[in-house]
């Protein structure tokens, strides 16, 4: 009997590879090509604490946690915990540079090094790619200068990164701050990036606040997200999404495993083997205010509200059965000498919490 694959909605039917959305075949890398993902609990980082919520931060570097080119390779963020419960664990079993995004061996999910990724994480857009040409430089914000190598951008190939400007990391008890600035480009493309992770005194909150100056000579039109690789429950049973508009997918979910009634979306079953749901989710207006959802474990009473003080330009709902993500982009443009702020808010919560 032939295995079937649920993504987004759309059964593909399996013969021996299995398609995921946005996916290559599930082909099983070369078994002598992986590591362990427990090997990443090596890599440089800073526990940060309030004394009621706690994570590991990793450490931009040489030898840091990320080193590829989608994600910002600051503050990397893993194993937070509150009340017991880990929402940062790794997605994935093992990683391999001998994937495309992701697949799965016997043991699990298998990560390319350009996805090994723990949230939460921002991801900017490119900008210049068009205009770079084959050989050219352009800016991808969060890691630098990148060189344009292929025809096509894609954010789940690696580029060769020849310009990752200064950074700086401090550190105190409860909170981190990351800097990098990258300037005289020859591309044109400048700017100045601060992030600080803080564990807020007094309760379960967690805020990332970003600071993003264009230094340089061009424009900067992009956009940024915050990829958060949730772990919630086993296969998302009784996962809840509330946001405060009424949802809309904008691609077909199974209905045997969502169900989706105004402001609020549920899972009626776990997820199993190599299953993947996403849809872009709409139904959000022009207002900050649209930017707050909350995701909860029903069974457990585990769950975190999210939110940003930016609008929506975007906004994503992906998972699997080891993570869900809920991925809200904000339009980030910035003339020249312009600078932007904005904050992430995580409110962590529990049994036993009002």
């Amino acid at each position: 009997m032939r295995k079937k694959i649920i993504t987004a909605g759309f059964v593909l039917a399996a013969t021996g590879a299995a398609i995921a959305q946005g996916n290559a075949p599930f082909d099983p890398p070369p078994a002598n090509s992986t590591s362990p993902a427990s090997a990443l609990d090596d890599m440089p980082s800073r526990t940060i604490s309030n004394g009621i919520i706690s994570a590991k931060v990793y450490v931009p570097g040489k030898f840091g946690f990320y080193r590829a080119t989608r994600f910002d390779h600051a503050g990397m963020i893993t194993h937070l915990t509150y009340k017991g419960h880990d929402y940062g664990r790794y997605w994935f079993a093992k990683t391999s540079p001998n994937v495309r995004n992701f697949t799965y061996d016997s043991d699990g999910v298998v990560a390319h090094n350009n996805n090994v990724a723990a949230g939460p994480v921002e991801e900017f857009g490119e900008n210049g790619f068009e205009a770079a040409g084959r050989g050219g430089r352009f800016l991808k914000i969060g890691v630098g200068i990148l060189q344009r190598d292929n025809d096509t951008y894609n954010r789940f190939h690696t580029y060769p990164i020849l310009n990752e400007g200064r950074r700086t990391t401090r550190a105190t008890q409860n909170s981190i701050r990351f800097t990098q600035d990258v300037s005289g480009d020859p591309s044109g493309y400048g700017y100045s990036h601060s992030k600080t992770v803080t564990m807020v005194p007094g309760k379960p909150q967690m805020t990332i606040e970003v600071r993003l100056k264009n230094t340089g000579s061009k424009p900067i039109d992009t956009t940024v997200y915050n990829h958060h690789f949730t772990t919630l429950s086993p296969g998302n049973e009784a996962i809840e999404l509330v946001a405060p508009f009424n949802l809309v997918n904008a691609r077909p979910m199974p209905a045997d495993a969502i169900r989706i009634e105004g402001p609020r979306m549920t899972y009626l079953r776990a997820m199993t083997g190599q299953e993947q749901i996403a849809s872009d989710l709409t139904g959000w207006g022009g207002s900050a205010s649209d930017n707050d959802f909350r995701i909860t474990n029903t069974k457990t009473g585990f769950g975190v509200r999210l939110r940003a003080d930016l609008p929506i330009a975007r906004l994503l709902w992906w998972s699997i059965p080891s993570t869900l993500s809920l991925e809200p982009y904000m339009a980030i443009k910035l003339a020249p000498g312009e600078e932007k702020r904005w904050t992430h808010t995580l409110d962590y919560y529990g049994p036993g919490d009002n």
